[in-house]
């Protein structure tokens, strides 16, 4: 799975370099930070492997549609992605949560909202 990276983890990311001594890679970085907070878009991006069945629940129908929705009504609530969905807004949560444990989204409170936002790129299968 190709993903962008949160905030929280490109400054952790800028930490750990910091600490090895990779000042320049450290300082694209914090480039990198700067411009989310600016413009709030994160143009780093990593490759991870998730497990079998994890893939397996992504590319479910229902989760496949959820994603869709999440990409294309960027900024609607789970209680509004639900009722687009037509689907009950605690299942809608569930499947928020399963998402965000496996970095293909990320959740934002915006009072009593939760909003998810997608970080997932690309998806690929190997056999």
């Amino acid at each position: 799975m190709r993903r962008r990276l949160k905030p929280d983890e490109i400054l952790e990311k800028i930490g750990q370099l910091e600490a090895g001594g990779q000042r320049e890679e450290a300082q694209r970085l914090a480039a990198a930070y700067m411009a989310y907070e600016e413009e709030g878009e994160v143009p780093f991006y990593v490759e991870e492997e998730v497990p079998l069945e994890v893939a397996r629940k992504i590319l479910s129908k229902q989760v496949r549609e959820l994603i869709s929705y999440i990409k294309h009504y960027e900024g609607k609530s789970i209680s509004e992605l639900a009722k687009e969905l037509g689907r009950s807004p605690s299942n809608v949560h569930v499947d928020v949560g399963f998402l965000s444990r496996y970095n293909v989204v990320y959740t934002e409170r915006q009072g009593r909202r939760v909003v998810p936002h997608l970080l997932a790129e690309e998806l690929r299968v190997e056999l």
